[in-house]
């Protein structure tokens, strides 16, 4: 599409960028206004902010046996709650957002594998025209690393509620003739049961298309296949992504061929290997493409699993991408401003430096106890969006599913805690880096002679 700027998005982006900052220095000004000229004149040059005066700071002071370093950067984390709050704030929203969508992926992963795994084939061969399912079933089991053969019929049809009327009412739907004793297919079940040979006319549909007809286990749909008509009995409701628009229907492959007058045949091979290892799958497609090529029986498309599997795959993760681009967004923006409270740590605490340097601090110990400041509210606040990543991944989840018409079955991952606390720990050194630099340059003299 050609580019084109949204006026609606434009606006938007205006009104933040002039509303959000004047709303958040709208607090500080006022506080600042609201100062008499006698408290301002006496607190010149003084530090206002009392520490030891607030129960966390007596806590704090109650801390015994860790090294003097260690203790001075505790206590100094703490020393602006309000500041360190607002920094945590941000990096905790990074976090939690972080480790929600890495449980989205993980979820969508997992439900990816499981939707395939109960297919059990390997390898799948669709059929220019019907192949009598007596003569190809004996082929494909002479060539090598062949496990297990079904042969099953896919088709196009139309379905819709029965009795109703009108363009809109039809449905497209593809078909699925299966064995209803398959030894392969186990079908991932919303509701109901699977099929049973002793079904009459047992059907399972898609649950997003039941969904879209209003229908459930124990209604009837009915199918035009071939310009026939027939009604059939939903006995479940399957997840399936291998439709187009999860549009599928599965069916038993005897009853289907009865209507369709192809009583013995099938239009595809689904083949189970001997090792299931994505090498496996390649191999045996590419030799079953070319056998049969040798044979001249034509093929419409042959696929691997784990093709198929990760080219659906590929779609979900555009969201997914787009997502982890935001979160770290927003974590880059907590980092710059926990850079920017660590360079006012450093101009409110020039003459403590004075200090520490007349007793004897280095300038490496200087710049331990403000890089050791701001690792420590990164890890803080990876440690608090860890329970809220737990507590809301499952409603995250189940929100991007419900947007993208996908019931992910939810999985949180374990991964995208520990990763996230790598990332949030080196820009939380990358962000006092410079801060801690800036406290190193400060000569005794320059900090006892600060105002």
């Amino acid at each position: 599409a050609p580019f084109e700027i949204l006026r609606l998005s434009l606006f938007a982006q205006i009104l933040a960028g002039l509303l959000i900052p004047i709303l958040a220095a709208l607090w500080p000004i006022l506080r600042g206004a609201s100062i008499s000229v006698r408290e301002a004149l006496n607190s010149y040059g003084v530090d206002t902010n009392r520490y030891g005066a607030s129960l966390l700071d007596r806590a704090l002071g109650k801390i015994r046996g860790l090294p003097n370093l260690m203790t001075l950067m505790l206590r100094n984390t703490f020393r602006r709650v309000g500041r360190a709050a607002l920094i945590e704030i941000t990096l905790i929203t990074a976090g939690a957002i972080f480790m929600m969508v890495s449980s989205t992926h993980n979820s969508f992963r997992v439900t990816f594998e499981k939707i395939f795994e109960s297919f059990g084939a390997d390898v799948v061969i669709e059929f220019e025209q019907p192949q009598r399912i007596g003569e190809i079933v004996p082929m494909i089991q002479t060539r090598p690393n062949i496990a297990q053969v079904e042969m099953w019929v896919w088709t196009a049809a139309k379905a819709r509620v029965p009795g109703a009327g009108g363009l809109l009412s039809k449905h497209e739907v593809l078909v699925r003739g299966i064995r209803a004793d398959s030894g392969l297919f186990t079908p991932n079940l919303a509701a109901g049961r699977a099929l049973w040979p002793a079904d009459d006319r047992g059907l399972l549909l898609n649950q997003k298309l039941a969904r879209k007809m209003s229908l459930g286990v124990g209604d009837r749909v009915e199918l035009e296949l071939g310009g026939r008509k027939s009604v059939w009995l939903i006995v479940g409701l399957i997840y399936d992504l291998t439709g187009q628009d999860q549009n599928t229907a599965y069916l038993d492959r005897d009853a289907l061929n009865e209507e369709m007058h192809w009583v013995g045949r099938a239009t595809v091979a689904e083949i189970r290997a001997t090792a299931h290892t994505p090498e496996a799958q390649v191999a045996i497609e590419k030799d079953l493409r070319r056998y049969f090529e040798s044979l001249q029986i034509g093929l419409n498309y042959t696929e691997t699993a784990l093709a198929s599997q990760q080219t659906m795959m590929a779609q979900f993760d555009i969201i997914i991408n787009l997502l982890l681009i935001m979160t770290f967004m927003i974590a880059i923006v907590g980092s710059v401003g926990l850079s920017g409270a660590l360079s006012i740590n450093v101009l409110e605490r020039r003459r403590e430096i004075g200090v520490m340097r007349t007793v004897g601090a280095s300038s490496g110990d200087v710049g331990i106890v403000f890089v050791g400041e701001g690792l420590l509210l990164g890890i803080l606040s990876w440690a608090q969006a860890v329970p809220i990543s737990i507590l809301a991944g499952r409603y995250f989840v189940d929100a991007i599913g419900s947007a993208i018409n996908f019931p992910a079955t939810y999985y949180y991952s374990a991964s995208g805690v520990w990763l996230w606390l790598g990332i949030v720990a080196a820009l939380s050194l990358v962000a006092s880096w410079v801060p801690a630099q800036q406290a190193t340059r400060i000569s005794v003299r320059e900090s006892l002679a600060y105002e």
